[in-house]
């Protein structure tokens, strides 16, 4: 079943203003409802209660780091949301750690504008649609 994006939410938990502003925008004009958080500690509690689509998730913050928020969310089985995370530690290392953790999908946000992260965002819930991992 397809899920226009009218339907979906995403939460995007992120410290830094600007980047939630840029990727709200993004996310709103593809027609997504969009909540953001500006830490890991809040972005627990939106998250319970939100129930999002989808979590865009930055890793280092203050308050709860994006690993710390993994592990919370994965010691939270009623939430089976994907979790992208999308930060600047782009070492290997990094992104290994963030899967191991419980992230979906790792990216590094350098490398892609509000748009271009949406445009991969839909086609990652297309494929999670398709292959649930829950």
């Amino acid at each position: 079943m397809d899920i226009t994006n009218q339907n979906r939410k995403v939460l995007i938990i992120d410290d830094n203003e600007d980047i939630r502003i840029i990727f709200s925008a993004a996310f709103e004009d593809a027609g997504f409802k969009v909540f953001t958080s500006k830490d890991g500690l809040w972005g627990i509690t939106d998250v319970i209660e939100i129930n999002p689509t989808v979590i865009i998730l930055d890793i280092m913050m203050p308050e709860m780091s994006g690993y710390d928020f993994l592990v919370s969310l994965k010691n939270n089985t009623s939430i089976k949301a994907p979790v992208i995370v999308v930060s600047n530690l782009s070492q290997e290392k990094d992104k290994q750690e963030a899967l191991d953790n419980g992230a979906d999908l790792c990216l590094t946000k350098s490398d892609y504008s509000g748009i271009e992260l949406v445009d991969t965002v839909n086609k990652f819930l297309l494929s999670w649609q398709a292959n649930p991992q829950q």
